[in-house]
């Protein structure tokens, strides 16, 4: 049994973890609202800018596995840092590289955002006891959601006043220094149990095959997708069908992500206090493709609004009833969360690799954003055959019936 005897510390490292989450949703819908300005530059398709997506999807997606075996093998402290390091990638697009060269620094973001989740996990249960992990999970995915948000604000002002490409120079800045923050704040835990030994390769593998691990990262695929989809696309969706400019429309789509990192405190501690997690899910299963479809099918900016906000709501409830789920599986040890981790996310960022090429890729050919984004919306459906053979992993999951002593000579 794990003692905590981390004390106050604990929270020295929850805020020194919290920029590089930040960073991590600064630079990952940074482009969404430059795109026009990108595609301009290079004079670019919708489906070709959409590689700056890609390439940071598919980089995590193969990545996420190997990045939770390093931070296994280094220690989610020095594999943060390493993590940091890579996704500062983007203070080079100051230099106004050819296409490909901006392609490969987003490349060079996705292996670190591949290190910093899975070793996220494993700060979070090497630090926290179970009843502080559901609400630790929600500050780091606030983070994540602010920095979404806050790069739709701010992106197109900036991009106006210094140039698009000084947008990407400055969420780079911001995540060097992020890293240098943990680096000097961050140190190992000293609760007793050790991860200087990584798991052996059969028990990756174990942890890769199990069940529950499968229907976790079948549940990430359908929401992952619309999310990173809908954030990527909305703001152009906005400004082109709403008529709106590109600081209007960033501005009303950021209401999703927004809402996401400014609930995500208030999910966490619903979760504490609910203890359970299926229900979560099936609630999620049966809601986010109703609110997805407000986004869009309206032009009453009321309702765009309202389904934002609710959207990113049921969102957040849901991405931290995963991550939470993940350190509650039975078995999981801090040498085997961070792979958990990873093998539950890669599904999950596949989908939200694909999904903003689909959706750029069916705007072209169909002359309309609206078919792309109904069929997104619709693929939140996942969640809920997932939730269907999940088993409840929360504290107040009521306990599986034991079997009855057979009695002797009866």
């Amino acid at each position: 049994m794990t003692k905590f005897t981390n004390g106050s510390y604990r929270w020295i490292i929850a805020g020194s973890l919290l920029p590089l989450h930040l960073a991590l949703g600064l630079n990952m819908v940074g482009p969404s609202s430059l795109f026009p300005l990108i595609m301009d530059h290079y004079s670019l398709g919708r489906g070709t800018v959409s590689l700056l997506v890609a390439s940071v999807g598919l980089a995590m997606t193969i990545f996420l596995i190997p990045g939770g075996i390093i931070s296994a093998k280094l220690g989610p402290k020095n594999a943060t840092a390493i993590a940091g390091a890579l996704s500062s990638a983007g203070i080079l697009a100051i230099l106004l590289p050819p296409f490909w060269i901006l392609v490969t620094l987003r490349i060079s973001f996705g292996l670190g955002a591949a290190i910093l989740l899975p070793a996220t996990s494993a700060i979070i249960l090497q630090w926290f006891p179970p009843n502080e992990r559901p609400f630790m999970n929600g500050v780091a995915l606030a983070g994540q959601g602010l920095g979404v948000a806050a790069s739709m604000f701010i992106s197109a002002p900036i991009a106006e006043s210094l140039g698009w490409q000084n947008s990407l120079f400055l969420y780079g800045t911001f995540t060097l220094l992020g890293t240098l923050v943990w680096f000097l704040l961050a140190r190992n835990s000293t609760i007793s149990e050790d991860m200087s030994t990584p798991p052996p390769i059969g028990e990756v593998l174990r942890v890769l095959r199990n069940k529950k691990v499968l229907l976790l990262s079948l549940a990430t695929i359908g929401p992952f997708g619309l999310f990173m989809g809908y954030n990527y696309w909305l703001p152009s969706y906005y400004h082109e069908a709403l008529t709106m400019s590109l600081e209007q429309a960033g501005s009303l789509a950021a209401i999703l992500p927004l809402g996401v990192g400014v609930l995500n405190l208030l999910s966490g501690v619903i979760l504490s206090w609910l203890g359970l997690r299926k229900p979560i899910f099936i609630l999620a299963g049966i809601l986010m493709p109703l609110l997805a479809s407000g986004t869009f099918l309206f032009d009453s900016l009321t309702v765009i609004r309202l389904s934002l906000v609710l959207l990113g709501l049921i969102f957040s409830l849901f991405a931290i009833s995963l991550f939470t789920t993940i350190m509650e599986l039975p078995g999981i040890s801090l040498e085997k969360v961070a792979v958990a981790t990873a093998a539950t996310l890669t599904f999950g960022n596949l989908a939200a690799t694909l999904s903003p090429i689909f959706l750029g890729a069916a705007a072209d050919i169909l002359g309309s954003y609206k078919p792309g984004l109904f069929i997104v919306a619709f693929g939140s459906l996942t969640v809920f055959i997932a939730a269907a053979f999940l088993p409840e992993t929360g504290p107040k999951a009521t306990p599986l019936p034991q079997p009855s002593p057979v009695k002797r000579g009866s």
